[in-house]
């Protein structure tokens, strides 16, 4: 994908995406804000290299695009962020009161719900339908998750979004990544 395509998918993403993070911010207690796209050429181990967290472990979720030009979306996020993520997006009793697997419950139902919108603003960009698998969650160093995530070695243009979470005073990030393979990647997106 050459760099005037690759601002074209840049530009469309961050409208989609943004769109989805404003209805969040109208329905749950957080502020839910676009902090930024990218979209590069790149190894799925790139898109992993994180080098101010180092080794520190990663929360991540998959959805899997199957269609006739299947690509991965991921969420990574940091594990200790996870309550405060869950606070963003649903009051406290919800989580606080059931524990730690309704907190990952929760944060699987946001990652279900910004990685789909992720996956629908590229999706609309290339004129293509797909379905997107149910998510999966894992927890681990960048390492064990780039395995687990099943992108592979080889190169692929790279969608990262990145997104805050505010609440109380409070602001997190987190990272909604697609990897297009270069079947998908070589289409030109449409200039909407």
């Amino acid at each position: 994908m050459n760099t005037t395509d690759q601002d074209t998918l840049a530009r469309l993403t961050a409208a989609g995406f943004e769109k989805c993070l404003l209805r969040m911010t109208a329905v749950c207690p957080g502020s839910w804000q676009l902090a930024g796209v990218r979209v590069y050429s790149g190894t799925a181990r790139d898109a992993f290299r994180r080098d101010e967290k180092g080794n520190a472990p990663v929360g991540a979720l998959r959805v899997k695009i199957k269609g006739d030009r299947p690509f991965i979306t991921a969420l990574l996020f940091r594990p200790e962020d996870t309550v405060h993520i869950s606070g963003c997006f649903a009051e406290g009793g919800f989580y606080e009161q059931a524990g730690a697997d309704q907190t990952d419950s929760t944060i699987v139902e946001i990652g279900n719900i910004v990685l789909n919108a992720l996956a629908n603003a590229l999706l609309r960009a290339f004129r293509k339908t797909a379905i997107p698998s149910v998510p999966a969650y894992f927890k681990g160093d960048p390492g064990a998750v780039e395995a687990w995530l099943g992108a592979g070695p080889g190169d692929f243009d790279i969608v990262r979004v990145t997104f805050n979470m505010l609440r109380e005073g409070r602001s997190v990030s987190a990272e909604a990544l697609a990897f297009l393979p270069p079947a998908l990647a070589a289409e030109t997106p449409l200039n909407q």
